[in-house]
């Protein structure tokens, strides 16, 4: 009986904790629209509420996980996440109605009282628990480790000395100015992310993820490798929705993986296809991650810019993977599948096709100079009145539980998203108190010895390595306020530096050991992690070229004349051609490894450094090409005997095994 009374009472408890956290998520939605229609409040009443609602969704949603758990450790776990959420309300609102004095009182030189820094502190601790939460330990011992530099820093050697702060001054930059945790990251995640991300969860709770499947099945479902390509179209489709590599793998690998073990790839394969497509997400605009958001605040460029920057090299992104599975699937000897039932573009189109109306309707916006703010509130506008225009089959219940479905589940994908730019604020803000940033920037220039290629290498590597433990958008903050200076002084387009972190920062998903998109992959496809990991990072060798190419080439950044960026574009597709022969190591018959070296020699030349004359260009280029046609020769001929003989290619096993 007590076991029962015990079950029921858990029951009902996570029900009122749901339906609380529900609620909560609800008024979060609609407060962004009001915000986003008739305007933000002050920054220290706006971004501290907008972290009050993303926290307190978060810690309801967390304390109905532990309503159905039993005796001490139940109540122990709700009483502290109950203490959580009364310390951010408290210390959110003691900011919201206390505007005045706080607007008027002297930065640094007003003493704190004693609420303020009993408060910001305690704000503090919320914020890494919730980042523990949330993301993982690794951000939160980074932050932990910035935070004790602000008080040993005085007995430090150079360059890493500072004058040393007490507690008290940080505690004031961090929770009573806009230069800690309520800087650019939470922001924009506040002003902009916010809306994306809801119009996103719009879109998924209309049907349009059913919508994009289907059109990426139609356009690629009948041609060689077409489930392959139907997964790299699919999430390029699905990113516009998405901008995580995660959620991106769940949502499209759950029906993309098994079609392509049933067409006849392995699963570890599927799954490192898979993997690869779905991190495009956070590069493929109109809605890329969060730390493109960030990117356009801390440029101060509109994000019109930003997008129009990113779009070639997400097109050569998506169009690389899209080209491997093509030499994959000939090089397995594949056939285009006739399936009776496979959908046909025009009858998707006709049925569901306005769907991108709101979303070409975002991209025209933000490319003609609106904020982020006005185009992301007119596109949910637009897509609500296509929602009811063109879908009354479902009614009017069913019309409410879109919204609904849409206003719920937007907060929580944004939760983790706040939390992990709360807490690079508070980075931020010490790399600004300490002056760490400008002294990083001397110490990269020496450890590279002013050689760029040196420094871009330092660069990628921590990209790539933090990215492993940490989302993008905190990897992108880190570095770009620690790194991205340093390039500067060698010359290089801003824009250009800042899209080279953004894209490592993204990469990192698919690079062992904690390639987290991989690995969800496999969980997916039911493979070997490590060999999907291993599948993914050879699907993805031509991309880890790419951000090179924005340094010395920032036209395929679209900065330059129409003939410039295509020139890049030409050069460009025939290195990542190159370099995909040489990593599936087919070309019409399966290529020796003197002849994948070549094309990766060629592919490698391709773009060379504005400093070689263009004879000496031309002389290379040409040397290379004849080295890789002789190689290719010879294996022609090597199959040629090998048919007339009887036998077997040596060359035809998996490059990957």
């Amino acid at each position: 009986m007590t076991t029962v009374s015990a079950a029921g009472e858990g029951s009902g408890l996570r029900t009122v904790l749901r339906h609380a956290a529900h609620a909560v998520a609800i008024g979060m939605s609609l407060f962004h629209i009001h915000a986003g229609i008739f305007g933000e409040a002050p920054a220290l009443a706006y971004r501290p509420i907008h972290l009050a609602l993303a926290f307190a969704v978060l810690l309801l949603t967390a304390a109905s996980m532990r309503a159905p758990e039993t005796g001490a450790k139940r109540w122990i776990g709700l009483a502290w996440d109950t203490a959580m959420l009364i310390v951010v309300l408290a210390s959110t609102l003691f900011l919201v109605f206390d505007q005045t004095r706080i607007s008027e009182r002297m930065e640094y030189m007003t003493r704190l009282l004693t609420a303020e820094r009993v408060l910001g502190a305690l704000l503090l601790l919320v914020v890494l628990d919730v980042v523990r939460r949330s993301i993982g330990w690794p951000m939160v011992v980074i932050t932990l480790v910035f935070l004790v530099y602000t008080q040993v820093g005085d007995s430090l050697p150079y360059p890493f000395w500072h004058r040393g702060y007490s507690i008290d001054r940080v505690i004031e930059q961090m929770y009573l100015t806009v230069d800690g945790i309520w800087t650019v990251p939470l922001a924009v995640t506040a002003s902009y992310i916010f809306l994306f991300v809801l119009f996103g969860s719009l879109l998924v709770a209309s049907g349009a993820g059913e919508f994009f499947t289907d059109l990426a099945r139609a356009l690629t479902g009948r041609i060689v490798g077409g489930p392959a390509k139907t997964a790299v179209v699919s999430s390029a489709f699905f990113s516009m929705l998405s901008g995580s590599s995660t959620a991106n793998v769940v949502t499209t690998g759950s029906f993309t993986i098994p079609a392509m073990k049933r067409g006849g790839f392995s699963g570890s394969f599927a799954g490192g296809v898979e993997a690869v497509a779905s991190t495009g997400g956070q590069i493929m605009p109109p809605i890329m991650g969060a730390a493109a958001f960030i990117m356009m605040e801390t440029l101060g460029v509109p994000y019109g810019d930003i997008m129009i920057a990113a779009i070639l090299p997400a097109i050569f992104y998506f169009a690389t993977v899209f080209v491997m599975v093509d030499l994959e699937a000939r090089r397995l000897n594949l056939r285009p599948a006739e399936d009776e039932e496979m959908p046909k573009v025009w009858p998707v189109l006709r049925s569901r096709g306005y769907l991108l109306v709101p979303v070409i309707f975002m991209v025209w916006a933000l490319v003609s100079g609106y904020t982020p703010a006005r185009a992301g509130v007119w596109a949910i506008g637009m897509l609500a009145a296509m929602i009811v225009i063109f879908d009354r089959r479902k009614g009017v219940r069913g019309l409410a539980r879109i919204f609904a479905d849409a206003l719920i589940n937007a907060p929580k994908l944004i939760a983790p998203i706040t939390a992990a730019c709360a807490v690079g604020g508070i980075i931020v803000g010490v790399v600004s108190m300490t002056g760490l940033g400008y002294r990083m920037a001397t110490i990269i220039i020496e450890t590279s010895h002013g050689i760029l290629p040196l420094a871009l290498a330092l660069t990628m590597m921590v990209a790539v390595i933090m990215g492993m433990g940490m989302p993008t958008s905190a990897v992108y903050v880190v570095l770009a306020v620690i790194l991205a200076p340093a390039f500067v002084d060698f010359g290089v387009a801003p824009i250009a530096v800042h899209m080279f972190i953004f894209y490592y920062a993204v990469i990192s998903n698919i690079t062992p050991p904690l390639a987290v998109a991989s690995f969800a992959a496999a969980a997916v496809g039911n493979a070997d992690p490590w060999r999907t990991s291993m599948h993914a990072v050879r699907l993805g060798l031509p991309v880890f070229a790419i951000p090179y190419v924005f340094i010395y080439h920032p036209e395929f950044l679209a900065q330059g004349t129409i003939g410039e960026i295509a020139y890049v574009c030409l050069l460009m597709a025939i290195a990542i051609f190159a370099i995909s022969v040489a990593s599936i190591g087919w070309l019409k018959v399966p290529l020796s490894r003197a002849t994948r070296a070549a094309a990766l020699l060629f592919a490698l030349l391709l773009l060379p450094s504005e400093h070689v004359g263009l004879i000496y260009q031309i002389a290379i280029l040409a040397g290379s090409f004849a080295l890789f046609w002789l190689c290719y020769t010879l294996d022609l001929r090597r199959k040629a005997g090998a048919a007339t003989a009887g036998t077997a290619s040596p060359h035809g096993r998996d490059p990957a095994s």
